[in-house]
């Protein structure tokens, strides 16, 4: 369900299913229940109207006193079209066989008031159905009802009681995808009115891959936790681990337990395991590894084994928090008892509870042995195969290419030298009047470096040249002669 207060976000959804429902309406795909079987609309004559609840909501804005033609614009209206499905009869009149009618909710109220959307309940739905007109003798109509705040349990589940109609509700989740709530005989219909594209699917998939990249490495990226995460069908999401499996060299999605898992393996493709898979695994360790020259094999053979050891190990951390949340409601259910005899049994249940997370527990430090075991050794193939790749050169091979630097190095040597003998001879072979221009160009530069401040009009300063100017000498009168 969408959460969010911002009236353009609903206004987009609201587009967004509709301009979906218009496609599907020349989709030979789509078959809706008519007086005459499910048919295809591509066969059918459609009268559409598009209407929308565009006055109730100017009438609410004034209400509230919200008149702003800013906020008018970013709101959803509510908007809904009629379709009649017919056929022609007689050549001349058309007969209609079935409806077809989308209504599109949004929470106006909590958006114009700033309050949080909620979901709508089973009270809502009901005064939406009321709303519609009841279905004709052999013109069945069908509903798609679609909330931008999602639906609330109570909603959904009288949306599948309703018997006069078939009533399917569609809203956006909190992963970026559709719910779709529909009675079991239109589940083939409302798999149509998911606005969401296989691409956008796909896309929402890899990006979820994207970030969790890190557990390619260890424990692997289970099909079934991500389909259920992003509310996806598994299908899909095993076609997409497979083709992101060919896409990126050195990752593979296989089937292990039953399970499809994408991880890390070696960077060539491992073939058939020697020994058969169903030799045991010791036998099939030591058949692998009496063998030489198969580092690549060794290499994906123990990543598919650290994956499955770690898938097992995370379902164990799984089985433990199911243990720890029921010895945490027993111990709610003891403080909770007022009489001694469900004391005892709850205290019966504690200890035998205590022994099972006691051997769990043992199971899982097990398990995390044999992950530590297997990824060392994983890791020093790894480090064997890379050493092999480096093909790093000999210590002859090495001095040869430190003499030839080291000529290399004389040799630029020499030029830089002449380089410098040439730039010195250039400006030693500069005529008189070049030489003359040359050191007052020179001479006004280091003036102009070494100028004081400007100072302030009328002021004099100390390095001015009338202070510099020297005072003409005072005549000395002659002393006069003795005598």
């Amino acid at each position: 369900m969408s959460q969010s207060s911002d009236p353009s976000h609903h206004q987009q959804i609201e587009r967004q299913f509709i301009n979906h429902v218009e496609r599907l309406l020349t989709d030979d795909r789509v078959r809706f229940p008519t007086g005459k079987g499910k048919k295809s609309t591509a066969l059918l004559i459609r009268d559409v109207s598009v209407t929308d609840r565009g006055v109730d909501l100017k009438r609410l804005m004034t209400e509230l006193g919200r008149p702003d033609r800013l906020l008018e614009h970013q709101m959803p209206v509510g908007r809904e079209m009629n379709v009649t499905l017919s056929q022609k009869k007689w050549w001349l009149f058309k007969s209609p066989v079935g409806r077809f009618r989308t209504i599109c909710i949004s929470p106006s109220r909590a958006l114009l008031s700033g309050q949080p959307p909620q979901p709508v309940s089973a009270s809502d739905l009901q005064q939406t159905l009321s709303k519609t007109p009841p279905p004709l003798a052999g013109v069945p109509i069908t509903l798609a009802i679609l909330s931008t705040s999602g639906f609330k349990p109570d909603a959904r589940s009288a949306a599948l009681n309703v018997k006069d109609r078939t009533v399917i509700l569609i809203s956006p989740n909190d992963t970026g995808g559709w719910e779709i709530t529909a009675p079991p005989a239109a589940a083939d219909l409302a798999a149509f009115f998911d606005p969401e594209l296989d691409l956008e699917k796909r896309a929402r998939i890899r990006a979820e891959i994207d970030a969790h990249r890190s557990d390619l490495v260890a424990s692997g990226v289970a099909a079934d936790k991500l389909a259920a995460k992003l509310q996806v069908s598994t299908q899909l999401v095993d076609s997409e681990l497979k083709s992101y499996a060919k896409e990126n060299p050195g990752l593979t999605a296989k089937r292990l337990d039953g399970r499809l898992i994408l991880f890390r393996e070696g960077s060539a493709p491992m073939g058939a395991a020697p020994g058969g898979i169903d030799m045991p695994f010791i036998d099939r360790v030591k058949t692998l590894f009496a063998r030489k020259g198969e580092v690549e094999k060794k290499i994906a053979f123990l990543s598919e084994r650290r994956t499955a050891l770690s898938q097992q190990l995370d379902r164990g951390y799984e089985d433990m928090g199911a243990m720890e949340t029921k010895e945490s409601d027993l111990r709610q259910e003891f403080k909770a008892a007022t009489s001694d005899l469900p004391r005892r049994r709850i205290t019966s249940q504690l200890v035998q509870l205590r022994k099972d997370i006691e051997r769990r527990q043992q199971l899982l430090s097990v398990l995390n042995q044999q992950i530590n075991v297997v990824s060392t050794h994983l890791h020093n193939l790894e480090l064997q195969r890379q050493g092999k790749a480096a093909s790093l050169p000999d210590s002859e091979e090495m001095a040869a290419d430190a003499a030839a630097a080291e000529d290399v190095l004389a040799e630029l040597q020499a030029g830089s030298e002449l380089a410098e003998s040439v730039g010195a001879s250039s400006h030693a072979g500069m005529s008189d009047e070049e030489q003359a221009v040359y050191e007052e160009l020179m001479s006004e530069s280091t003036e102009k470096k070494e100028s004081p401040l400007p100072t302030e009009p009328g002021s004099v300063s100390p390095e001015s040249p009338q202070q510099k100017s020297p005072q003409p000498p005072k005549r000395q009168r002659p002393e006069p002669e003795a005598g």
